[in-house]
């Protein structure tokens, strides 16, 4: 008699199997609820961490302040060779998503000119790109208002080694990228706009024309930085009857050679008794004569030296030098592991006999030379620097920042009375303008004497971290041997293992 198989019994009961479909429906419910949560509360609850290696890049609270007060949409183009190995692209991109993250109006969108030539001409021509420095650069735009950061100008260059003959390489020392890309972007969002004025006739620097444009003494750079600031400026003479305009909101005079008449330097002082604001620099070239805004500097308390500050230790050709100590002055505190390159720079000290009188200005020396450095006072017949047994060896201040409320009986517009002095203008001419740390002091002494206390403070170039791996030619070997064959090889012989004991 035959047998019938029988079937085997169910694993699970019917019981059994919609218990399991409900425990799996819900634990895929909780999960849903649990990511949920998370996100809800991390939306509402959250601290921002950088996650690049320079992002070290957390904002500064100033930067975050000004951020928030923006309201309108920023386009931020980032118009890069990304395949660039020797560019800032990764620190320029890794911050700008910082800024995108901290307000989202921030939109970033990067351009690669060498692999998206239609895009690049698009940007080319809204944004008149033309010259062969055009490469490289950051855009922000805001509504039509659009302000261009350029990579020569994102980092310093350490030039110690070079010039002391340890090394001929260059390296990039900082990084500035959030002193920039903020004052880039508050230039294109404040609807607040000043006026500067050059003062001529005296043999100062031309601001534009042919001396202006093309010339290494030109200032056209210098009043470039005054349009990327939103600040618009014209040239005009205190000669004759001519006033000081009333809607001056910067003075600057910079390097006269020759002296200024009684009228003139009356009118002058009484712009700054009324609370003007005056970038005031001095050269070498007037050195060994009076050009009249030494008495008037006296009179706020700064000293004007008929000298010149040489620095063998710290110069390339004798004449020119390079300068990297700074108080802590909201000028030149951002200014920290930066330097100055100036150029036979005279002394500008505070006066102590001004400072002991009741009401006087607050002077702050706040760029000084290192200890190396002397200080010439004997010249040739052409003007030109003699170094003497006598010379002093010391820090010496070449600049000094200036700062008054205002004088009883007297109203005013503008308030607290400003002034920076510098012992040398030929450091912010066309030819140096672009040197060191320059640019960011011209536009440092701007936004302070315009009471931009937005754009001031803890902005400072950030040191760029160098790492290097020094192998010898064996450890070399032994690397390359352990990536191309050691790494796949042990790769395979854990898979020839695995296939063996399946085998048997």
């Amino acid at each position: 008699m035959s047998m019938k198989s029988k079937s085997p019994p169910p694993s699970f009961s019917l019981a059994r199997r919609w218990t399991i479909s409900l425990n799996v429906f819900l634990s895929v419910l909780a999960l849903i609820a649990v990511v949920t949560m998370a996100n809800y509360l991390g939306a509402r609850h959250y601290r921002r961490i950088p996650i690049s290696n320079f992002a070290q890049n957390e904002l500064s609270p100033q930067t975050k302040r000004i951020l928030q007060s923006v309201t309108n949409n920023i386009h931020v183009i980032v118009y890069y060779d990304r395949q660039d190995t020797s560019s800032l692209y990764d620190m320029v991109n890794d911050l700008l998503q910082e800024y995108k993250f901290a307000n989202g109006r921030i939109g970033v969108e990067t351009v690669d000119y060498t692999r998206d030539p239609a895009g690049a001409q698009l940007v080319k021509l809204k944004y008149k790109l033309s010259g062969p420095t055009d490469k490289n650069i950051v855009i922000f735009d805001c509504n039509g208002r659009y302000k261009i950061v350029h990579e020569r100008e994102l980092s310093d260059l350490d030039l110690e080694p070079l010039m002391s003959g340890k090394s001929r390489e260059v390296r990039r020392s900082s990084f500035k990228g959030e002193l920039l890309f903020t004052s880039a972007i508050y230039s294109i969002t404040s609807a607040r706009s000043l006026k500067a004025y050059f003062l001529t006739g005296h043999g100062e620097h031309v601001v534009e024309g042919r001396d202006g444009t093309d010339s290494q003494m030109g200032f056209s750079k210098f009043a470039g930085i005054l349009k990327d600031n939103n600040v618009e400026w014209s040239v005009f003479s205190t000669l004759g009857t001519n006033d000081i305009p009333s809607d001056c909101s910067l003075l600057i005079i910079a390097g006269p050679r020759h002296r200024l008449s009684e009228p003139e330097l009356e009118r002058i002082q009484a712009y700054l008794n009324n609370g003007g604001r005056a970038l005031v620099m001095f050269n070498i070239f007037s050195a060994t004569r009076d050009i009249g805004l030494e008495r008037v500097l006296g009179e706020w308390g700064v000293l004007v030296g008929r000298d010149a500050a040489r620095d063998i230790a710290h110069s390339v050709d004798g004449n020119d030098l390079r300068i990297s100590d700074f108080s802590t002055h909201p000028i030149t505190a951002p200014l920290v592991n930066s330097s100055l390159h100036v150029m036979l720079p005279r002394s500008l000290r505070k006066s102590d006999r001004v400072a002991t009188k009741a009401g006087a200005p607050v002077v702050t020396e706040v760029v000084f030379t290192s200890s190396s450095a002397t200080l010439n006072t004997d010249f040739d017949k052409n003007g030109i620097p003699m170094p003497s047994p006598g010379d002093l060896r010391t820090n010496i201040s070449i600049a000094v920042a200036v700062e008054k409320g205002k004088l009883p009986g007297l109203t005013s517009e503008r308030g607290t009375t400003r002034m920076v002095a510098v012992g040398d203008s030929i450091f912010l001419g066309n030819n140096m303008l672009d040197s060191a740390a320059n640019r960011d002091f011209a536009t440092l002494a701007i936004n302070w004497l315009l009471d931009r206390s937005e754009l001031l403070g803890s902005l400072a170039a950030k040191p760029i971290p160098e790492f290097r791996l020094i192998m010898t030619k064996s450890q070399v070997t032994a690397a390359r041997l352990m990536l191309l064959l050691g790494m796949p090889g042990t790769v395979l012989l854990l898979g020839a293992i695995v296939w063996v004991q399946r085998r048997h």
